[in-house]
């Protein structure tokens, strides 16, 4: 309970900041926070660095996902970067983009007794993805809140919300099917992606669930065979094996098959 009373206050904050609590474009704590914004996505993204991540992260870091979850703790939320990046291939094309949306960033200075001691930083940032043509092409657009604190003379990141995402255009406008549970039932199984690690699907309620370390989706079914996500354009194949067993899943976007999930 005192998370989400935690949570709730942040985003109470950010959405009732007067226009004299919110830092000028020109003041410096503002720029130094914009630095470190983006010190730290191209730590993520451009670099795999996750020292640099770390030294932006506090200890007891707490981050909140409105799909991918919550995750406690610095190094619990650093683990898959730094297994990702163990694995990437450091002369390829980087798999995906963060772009800041210009003039969303806002800053909020946070005072005790006339003192700053730390700041809530707000913003909207979209997202694109390399496919299998080499192309990046357009993912979601989100929300980001995060909660700098100023520890011993450095700027520590405490609490990071990530919210509100959805397609910047062209949602899927897919519609869905109703589908017996003996055709769900071939699909549920471990599967195996090079990107996504380790996938399982379980059947719910007429639908599908994807089950990854770092996100759990509903798959919506649009046929007999495929899937879809509201919440992204991206689709969902299974595909059969000449004895009509379920032997791979087909990840989908802009109707070019970006991954693949072995069946194990």
């Amino acid at each position: 309970m005192k998370s989400f009373k935690y949570i709730f206050g942040i985003l109470t904050l950010c959405m009732v900041g007067s226009a004299q609590a919110q830092e000028p474009e020109t003041s410096e704590l503002y720029l130094l926070l914009k630095s470190k914004d983006s010190l730290l996505f191209d730590a993520a993204f451009n670099k795999c660095d996750v020292d640099t991540m770390e030294s932006l992260f506090t200890e007891d870091f707490e981050f909140y996902h409105d799909k991918g979850g919550f995750t406690e703790g610095r190094e619990a939320f650093l683990k898959p970067t730094r297994e990702n990046c163990e694995k990437r291939d450091t002369s390829a094309p980087q798999y995906s983009k963060r772009i800041l949306i210009d003039g969303s960033l806002e800053v909020y200075p946070l005072k005790k007794d006339g003192e700053i001691y730390g700041a809530v930083q707000h913003g909207v940032h979209r997202f694109e993805f390399l496919n299998d043509k080499n192309e990046y092409q357009k993912g979601d657009v989100a929300k980001f809140t995060h909660v700098w604190m100023l520890i011993d003379g450095s700027w520590k990141i405490k609490r990071e919300l990530s919210y509100n995402h959805h397609l910047m255009e062209n949602e899927a406008s897919a519609q869905e099917i109703p589908v017996s549970d003996n055709i769900l039932d071939k699909y549920e199984g471990n599967y195996k992606s090079l990107q996504a690690g380790e996938v399982q699907i379980k059947k719910d309620n007429g639908k599908l669930l994807l089950i990854t370390e770092k996100m759990q989706a509903t798959l919506y079914p649009k046929t007999e065979n495929t899937f879809f996500m509201k919440e992204r354009a991206v689709e969902f194949k299974f595909i059969a094996s000449g004895n009509g067993n379920i032997e791979k899943m087909q990840i989908i976007e802009n109707n070019a098959v970006v991954d693949e999930a072995q069946r194990e």
